[in-house]
């Protein structure tokens, strides 16, 4: 025949079926009933029809009706929709089930099997896993027994665009209520190692690795948390630094501990074993048990897990004595995964995984034939007669073009999600990877000998761990040059994607910040607390597709507003840096000055009635603060937004002195069809006086601080409700996001997709 005769892959079709029926039960939520009826059905059809679609069909129907028992029926998510209806407190009492880790602040977060719980003065014992966060002075570790009082309530969902949504993470492991207690006294340990004995040997492991792996490498944080990265997927502060470089490489999959990571572990095995006079068997059970181990030391993350599945399934083969299809080893995996969880199809993870290696057997061959071919001596010329340097050339070549086909497969495997995850296009990942993989291959290597050589001397491990840091430091300054390179990634979506523009006012619960972006130019207006800018404005940007910031407004001095400003002037640098011409006590801004001095980024102070282009047919006008304001809130910077025959009125938290003082200087030159209003800390807001001058036709209110005193906020939904304008309460709808294209703007809500469309006309008609 003149095409290749491709191998019987029973199981690709079973797995593909798979994932069309956890996808049907997913989105079309049948009965259980249903799909149990329909699976005994199709279960039937396979006696009377000798073809793959019956089988196909109860496949899809055994995992379909899987996914509902999992997923929608889950005891666990009905236990929560009856406790979360209403926050309460309870009492509940359980194991830790992963390593606690401590929170800013001083509190402790872990998840924890409970085994009883108490609500109003009722005990029932309904096993469910939890997240709870408590104080104690105690130190907190894996398999603790403790009794917790707090408020039980959902996890934190995602409140603005791109931010993760922690709640339909966590769900998705099975995971539906957090207790939270703020009160020390309010948490009692009960009992120590009630967990699995196998966990806690792999975290004591985990935690004498990291030991060993530092060293000798006291002096080099940042090393010794990419090598820790890098060997057991370890990950700190100090990796964060540089963590944006490998984003736009390509090369972030190094960070955590993946297929690729166990995979060089296996090959490192192999390497070991086999001169050791072990057989193919005999090498195969002593490697799949330690494959596993590695998983659990590295954190049992799900790629880590499903990566050994992966390749214990491919080392099957070689016990069985049979012949391994790559492709049905992968379904086997895939089917084996999913029958253990059905929601792991919905991982990111999960779809990478086997996105990639299934482009490596469809792309990989010939992409490999077609650089080989390219990279071979004259094709006329026959292989007998090619000389010494040709014969080198010709083997370099092979070797080159088999991994560039390879590197070239799996980064095109890779790019949907990468592009769907980070919102960029790493162009240089092909070269990159292959030369950063080699060197993570190296540091694991020397990691390895470094944690064999600490069991006997701490001096050895030390010279193991010095040979480690020249790896990492090749590595580093490789990835940091790289992503350096003119034109080495691409953002996206670029901006004539866009509409014209689009405003974001985000939901921080404290402070504020706003982003506006036009097809030309991006200005952000305020950080938020550097906690919250990491958590929702930073993945906002990213999905943006934004680089740089053409401008970056600081309105006024306290920690919830430009907290966040260090970070968001190291990924998103700013052209320049817009303040108040008025000082405060603020350290934040006295640190974020120093660092705009330190970086040499340009720092303007702007005046009222300062006015800049913010792209093509948008303007940004200053309106406050005047001289002689007191308190810090009303310091702040006023802007009004004009764009496409539209208005935007951002007062961040002024209060009524600075609505006055607008009142008297600008007259009827403050109406605006949307007004931003923050939250000012002493002084009422929004007063009935300052709306009838702005005449707004939606009002986006920010959410109240029950920690500070200001306004009484019945008379304030009263003097908003008067005003006949729409209220966005972001307390309920989260961020708010309006798009201006044309003579319409539409408003929306991020949460309760709450709607308001704006015409033009009016704003014409001035």
């Amino acid at each position: 025949m003149a095409g290749r005769i491709l191998p019987r892959l029973p199981l690709v079709g079973l797995a593909l079926a798979a994932a069309a029926g956890i996808l049907a039960a997913e989105y079309l939520s049948p009965q259980p009933r249903h799909v149990l009826v329909f699976t005994v059905v199709a279960l039937v059809a396979t006696r009377f029809f000798r073809r793959a679609a019956p089988l196909w069909l109860a496949a899809a129907g055994a995992f379909a009706f899987a996914h509902v028992g999992q997923w929608q029926q889950d005891p666990a998510r009905q236990w929560a929709d009856l406790i979360a209806a209403t926050p309460r407190a309870v009492k509940v009492s359980g194991v830790l089930i992963d390593e606690p880790r401590a929170l800013a602040g001083g509190p402790w977060q872990a998840r924890m099997r409970t085994e009883q719980w108490e609500v109003n003065g009722q005990t029932v014992a309904p096993g469910s896993e939890i997240v709870v966060r408590w104080k104690n002075p105690e130190a907190a570790r894996y398999g603790d027994h403790w009794a917790i009082e707090g408020v039980a309530g959902l996890p934190r969902e995602a409140r603005n665009p791109g931010e993760f949504d922690q709640r339909r993470w966590l769900a998705r492991q099975g995971v539906f209520l957090e207790v939270r207690s703020r009160e020390a006294q309010a948490a009692s340990l009960l009992a120590r190692d009630q967990g699995s004995p196998v966990q806690a040997a792999a975290l004591t492991a985990r935690a004498w690795m990291l030991r060993t792996l530092g060293l000798g490498l006291e002096d080099a944080p940042a090393i010794r948390s990419l090598i820790a990265g890098v060997t057991i997927g370890a990950r700190d502060g100090e990796a964060e630094q540089f963590s944006e470089a490998f984003r736009q490489t390509g090369t972030f999959h190094l960070f955590s501990v993946s297929g690729l990571h166990v995979g060089m572990f296996a090959l490192l095995l192999w390497v070991v074993l086999r001169p050791l006079g072990l057989s193919r068997r005999q090498a195969v059970v002593v490697i799949v048990p330690l494959l596993f181990f590695y998983a659990l030391v590295t954190g049992a993350s799900s790629p880590s897990i499903r990566a050994a599945v992966m390749i214990a399934v491919a080392f099957g083969g070689f016990l069985l004595d049979r012949p391994n299809a790559p492709a049905n080893s992968l379904a086997a995996a895939a089917l084996l995964l999913l029958a253990w969880d059905t929601n792991q199809l919905f991982s990111a993870g999960f779809q990478l995984s086997f996105f990639i290696v299934a482009s490596l057997f469809v792309l990989a061959p010939p992409l490999q034939e077609y650089f080989t071919a390219r990279l071979q001596p004259d094709p006329f010329l026959p292989r007998k007669l090619y000389n010494r340097w040709q014969k080198t050339t010709a083997e370099a070549g092979r070797e080159v073009g088999a991994t560039l086909g390879v590197s070239t497969a799996a980064w095109l495997g890779s790019l949907p999600l990468t592009i769907a995850i980070f919102h960029l296009v790493p162009l240089l990942s092909i070269p990159a990877n292959m030369l950063a993989v080699p060197l993570a291959f190296g540091i694991l290597a020397v990691s390895m000998l470094s944690l064999l050589a600490g069991l006997a001397s701490a001096w050895l491990a030390a010279v193991f761990n010095n040979t480690s840091w020249g790896l990492a430091s090749l590595l580093l300054a490789m990835v940091q040059g790289t992503a350096a390179l003119p034109g080495s990634y691409v953002h996206l979506p670029p901006g004539w994607m866009q509409p014209p523009a689009r405003l974001t006012v985000f939901d921080l619960e404290t402070g504020g910040a706003q982003l506006l972006r036009t097809r030309e130019k991006a200005w952000l207006f305020d950080t938020g607390t550097e906690r919250n800018f990491r958590r929702a404005v930073e993945p906002a940007l990213r999905a943006a597709g934004l680089g740089h910031l053409d401008a970056l407004v600081l309105t006024h001095g306290d920690t919830e507003h430009l907290g966040g400003g260090p970070r968001a002037v190291e990924i998103v640098p700013p052209q320049s840096v817009l303040v108040s011409a008025f000082t405060d006590r603020s350290p934040a801004r006295r640190q974020l000055y120093t660092l705009l001095r330190e970086e040499k980024f340009p720092k303007s102070i702007v005046l009222p009635p300062d006015r800049f282009m913010a792209g093509r047919d948008t303007t940004v006008e200053f309106l406050a603060p005047e001289a002689g304001t007191r308190t810090a809130d009303d310091q702040a910077l006023v802007a009004q937004i004009e764009t496409g025959g539209f208005r935007v009125l951002l007062m961040s938290d002024s209060g009524a002195s600075t609505e006055s003082a607008l009142r008297q200087k600008l007259g009827s030159d403050l109406r605006s069809d949307i007004l931003v209003v923050g939250r000012h800390g002493e002084d009422i807001f929004a007063t009935t006086e300052f709306l009838a001058a702005v005449q707004p036709q939606v009002i986006i209110l920010a959410p109240a601080d029950p920690f500070r005193e200001g306004t009484d906020e019945p008379a304030l939904r009263a003097r908003l409700a008067e005003s006949g304008a729409t209220i966005f309460d972001q307390a309920e709808c989260g961020a708010v996001i309006t798009a201006f294209n044309g003579p319409q703007a539409t408003v929306t809500g991020f949460l309760n997709k709450q709607i308001a469309v704006l015409q033009g006309d009016r704003q014409k008609n001035r």
